[in-house]
């Protein structure tokens, strides 16, 4: 499989997986704001850590993202021949 196809399929995979983990840490900034109870803090920090579910999930959507970020920046130096 050719490292661009690997690299499109993979982040496609791995998007909704991603933009959840980035929206509930954006949330988590604000905890300390007494924006939200303690119930919704905590129903946050367990998804954003991926407590809730499936825990050994946030292994894999971090080599996903190792994976997704390599690949990319190989594309990226292939195209630039330095």
């Amino acid at each position: 499989m050719k490292l661009r196809i690997f690299h499109r399929r993979l982040a496609i995979v791995l998007s909704p997986f991603f933009i959840l983990t980035s929206l509930t840490g954006i949330a988590l900034l604000f905890r300390k704001d007494d924006l939200y109870g303690k119930e919704i803090k905590n129903l946050l920090i367990g998804l954003h850590n991926w407590e809730i579910g499936i825990k050994y999930i946030g292994a894999i959507l971090g080599f996903g993202l190792l994976a997704v970020t390599l690949s990319g920046l190989m594309l990226f130096m292939q195209k630039k021949k330095f």
